[in-house]
């Protein structure tokens, strides 16, 4: 097994347990002992660079935000910037004026805001322990560099939307109440890539931990995927791992398991 050098962590239900929503103290030990090591530790989210920032906190410099569509480095610069395509904004605008106006999160360079507030959107940010972002209009997209949308939505509906709506955009899930979508080829597994350019390591050294549907590309690509305990079946499957839940110490397990620290 070759040594590893980076090691990527989602942040909801990896980083911070899904109930407790804090980082456990086993965690916080291991990510001092890998930057002891020299071990590169890199945030890999769906969300937000100012949703995800706060790590900064616990030696965190290096951020993969919005499922890799905006990378941001050291000193806060940003080495990669993908937006969704103008034409996939306007089909969605298009099809929520004339059919189906349900809620979507809109994340642009210059912040968030969502279409309209139902009762699943205040209980995901309540969940989450976020506020919930400003509602305004969705056509306010339409002028916006869009780097992510949430869509509050259910799997059958996701599917129609992505299928017969969008055109060059994609979706992954990681919460029952709605699923994220990015521009086509966009994942976490590009945001790695080009923090492994920056620093010089081979996807082969690298370790990463997730338990949503949004960590799948990123599990499979690196050298050793971790599941956590608590991660859906279509995640764990694709691991090479499955350690416990975040609660239950998983990260410090799996990094002992492979005597990374």
């Amino acid at each position: 097994m070759e040594r590893i050098k980076a090691v990527f962590f989602d942040i909801d239900g990896t980083l911070l347990g899904l109930k407790s929503k804090q980082i456990p103290a086993s965690t916080l030990e291991a990510l001092q002992l890998l930057k002891n090591k020299g071990i590169q530790i890199i945030v890999s989210t769906g969300r937000s660079y100012a949703h995800a920032k706060f790590l900064k906190a616990y030696g965190f410099d290096s951020f993969i935000t919005f499922n890799g569509s905006y990378c941001i480095a050291e000193d806060d610069e940003v080495i990669f910037k993908h937006v969704i395509d103008d034409r996939d904004i306007r089909l969605l605008h298009d099809h929520l004026e004339t059919t189906d106006n349900f809620p979507v999160g809109v994340m642009t360079t210059e912040g968030s805001f969502i279409s309209h507030i139902t009762e699943d959107v205040s209980s995901i940010f309540d969940l989450l322990k976020l506020q919930v972002p400003l509602a305004m209009p969705f056509v306010e997209a339409l002028t916006k560099e869009v780097l992510q949308l949430n869509l509050f939505i259910d799997e059958e509906k996701e599917q129609f939307i992505v299928n017969n709506v969008f055109k060059q955009c994609e979706s992954s899930r990681w919460c029952p109440v709605f699923t994220d979508v990015n521009a086509k080829g966009i994942s976490k597994q590009i945001g790695m890539q080009h923090f492994l350019s920056r620093y010089g390591i081979e996807m082969t050294e690298t370790m990463a931990f997730g338990d949503g549907g949004n960590d799948i590309q990123m599990l499979q690509a690196a050298g050793i995927g971790i599941a956590m305990g608590n991660a859906g079946n279509n995640v764990k499957q694709v691991a090479n791992y499955v350690t416990t839940t975040t609660e239950e110490d998983g990260i410090w397990h799996a990094l002992k398991l492979y005597e990374v620290i």
